[in-house]
């Protein structure tokens, strides 16, 4: 599926046809539901039934960037992610801590002992700026 939005949930076009049947709405709703551009209580129970009847895979973009594993100092282990708008992000794979950098190279974020799922909205944030 293609949209701008962060989240979505992947079906299939067919899934959506019968989507729209089942609720009684079009498929632009449904559309509009799939991508959290709705959030009405029947957006939300399409969205549930998306996943539980039609194997609607929950989706979340993340930014596209150059990424790199690296050592530094022969001690801290470090990936790099150097993103399009001239940010860079730093992640400390010791100790979990993840550090934004503008493109002047002033540090702008920290975060610290970050899991993976909180990663992508970091990724995301540095994207933005």
């Amino acid at each position: 599926m293609e949209t701008s939005s962060k989240s979505y949930v992947d079906v299939t076009n067919t899934a959506k046809g019968k989507l729209a049947k089942l609720f009684k709405c079009t498929e632009t709703f449904v559309y509009m539901a799939l991508t959290y551009r709705k959030n009405s209580d029947m957006a939300k129970k399409i969205r549930y039934v998306a996943v539980r009847d039609f194997q609607g895979k929950p989706m979340r973009h993340c930014p596209e960037c150059e990424t790199m594993y690296v050592t530094v100092d022969g001690q801290r282990r470090v990936m790099v992610q150097n993103f399009d708008n001239g940010v860079r992000l730093v992640a400390d794979l010791d100790d979990g801590s993840v550090t934004v950098y503008n493109r002047k190279g002033e540090n702008i974020g920290l975060w610290s002992d970050v899991k993976l799922s909180k990663l992508s909205e970091i990724q995301i944030y540095a994207e933005a700026l």
